[in-house]
């Protein structure tokens, strides 16, 4: 199990192709009701050790499937399934209900929602849940990750950011910070700086490829 997750991630891109595989030639306008996406997350922890968290994505149609690792914690797996509400006109607005499964050096169940919204330039992303730890309900708690993004330039967005987590330890309960990211081909890159200019700095490289 402690090598199986990780190479579930690594393993994604070639699984969506070879079920995009399926989608009709460029001249049929028919289109695959399949997504997928896979990213990583280096923390650079000073003073700690350095961890990555790998968050993989598969859609059909309506039908969300997310598994995480690293996320709640250090050698820990989760899987979520959910359901994505959308409405689409000037302002663009998805939610995202879902529940899933805690399993490693934490066990329990996290009920979640994932809400995006997008309007012109601007753009808001946040994901949450809340883990009940099946062994220790006083260990419960309450996970959350935050972007307020704008998009000057084609492919460039940035904003500011906002976390709440276990994964590691600082003195600041909600970590705040800013970001930038660059997208091109099926990839996008980022840079998160948070807790800046103060003892509790850290930062967050990723890297996106989605299909």
């Amino acid at each position: 199990m402690k090598y199986f997750i990780p190479l579930f991630f690594i393993s994604m891109p070639f699984f969506a192709k070879a079920q995009i595989g399926e989608i009709p030639p460029s001249g049929d306008s028919t289109t695959s009701p399949w997504s997928f996406a896979a990213s990583g997350y280096y923390y650079i922890l000073p003073g700690l050790t350095n961890t990555l968290t790998l968050i993989g994505t598969a859609d059909y149609k309506s039908i969300h499937l997310e598994p995480r690792y690293n996320y709640e914690g250090e050698h820990t797996g989760s899987v979520f399934a959910g359901w994505k509400f959308e409405a689409k006109g000037k302002i663009e607005l998805t939610v995202t209900p879902m529940a899933g499964i805690v399993f490693g050096d934490l066990h329990g169940a996290a009920p979640g929602l994932e809400l995006e919204v997008a309007y012109q330039l601007f753009d808001f992303y946040s994901e949450s849940e809340y883990l009940i730890d099946f062994e220790d309900h006083q260990t419960n708690y309450f996970y959350t990750w935050t972007e307020l993004g704008i998009s000057p330039f084609h492919s460039f967005r940035t904003g500011i950011s906002a976390q709440r987590t276990r994964l590691y330890q600082t003195g600041l309960d909600l970590q705040r910070g800013v970001f930038a990211e660059y997208a091109f081909w099926k990839l996008t890159v980022g840079v998160h700086y948070f807790n800046p200019f103060t003892t509790d700095y850290f930062f967050i490289t990723s890297l996106n490829f989605a299909l």
